[in-house]
């Protein structure tokens, strides 16, 4: 595998593209898009509706597959895996945190957690300790037991942002994670991310359309029509 030598740069995307075809039409979502993003930063990735934002995430972030252009995460060459090695790494290097928070609802919120980290191989008693002190730094130390149709979207999605930083992920992808919740649930969910991307260092990458989110961020990547503004 191919290495980065800029030690400071965790992800960079190399003339990605991605092309969509609807029926005979041909839809180029991604443009040719190259850009670096540093250990420790928090990015927000911005655009009208159809600017591609999503697209791009999901192309960082290893859940879809760019039409042409390389993907590389902390030194890694991603075109290079197959597709059980991309599983494998993303269970163990990135988290994700969706805007319907994809949780089980069938379980409680310490077990929607520790879940995730079961599938790495630890033992049940080490995934609950770090379940339990991942939802306590979230600020749900007295919802651990509780079922999500219990609980206000805002806390759903600690419990969703606590599930992806259990396992202390190099990178945090995030695809408008407040877009259905109100202002003060949205406020705390941003400020959550900017406490875990100064306290830990934590590498973030947010999709988001809101200008007033940019005040909790270190830098703004815009697109448009699938390039880069």
């Amino acid at each position: 595998m191919e290495n980065n030598t800029e030690s400071n740069v965790i992800i960079e995307a190399q003339n990605v593209t991605r092309t969509f075809w609807m029926g005979e039409v041909e839809v180029r979502a991604l443009r040719d898009v190259s850009l670096k993003i540093k250990r420790g930063e928090f990015v927000a990735i911005m655009g009208s509706s159809g600017s591609g934002k999503s697209t791009f995430l999901n192309q960082l972030g290893l859940l879809d597959i760019p039409t042409s252009g390389t993907i590389i995460i902390d030194s890694v060459d991603t075109s290079r895996m197959s597709e059980k090695e991309k599983g494998e790494f993303r269970l163990r290097n990135l988290g994700y945190v969706f805007q319907d928070y994809a949780l089980l609802p069938e379980l409680s919120a310490i077990e929607n957690v520790y879940l995730s980290l079961m599938m790495q191989g630890k033992n049940k008693e080490e995934c609950q300790k770090a379940a339990s002190a991942m939802l306590i730094a979230v600020g749900l130390e007295d919802r651990l037991k509780q079922l999500p149709s219990k609980m206000s979207g805002g806390q759903q999605q600690r419990v969703s942002i606590a599930r992806a930083l259990a396992h202390k992920p190099r990178v945090l992808f995030a695809d408008e994670p407040c877009a259905n919740l109100d202002s003060t649930a949205s406020k705390q969910v941003l400020e959550l991310f900017r406490k875990f991307n100064k306290e830990v260092e934590q590498t973030i990458v947010m999709v988001t359309h809101e200008d007033w989110h940019v005040e909790y961020v270190d830098r703004i990547i815009r697109l448009k029509d699938g390039v880069l503004e």
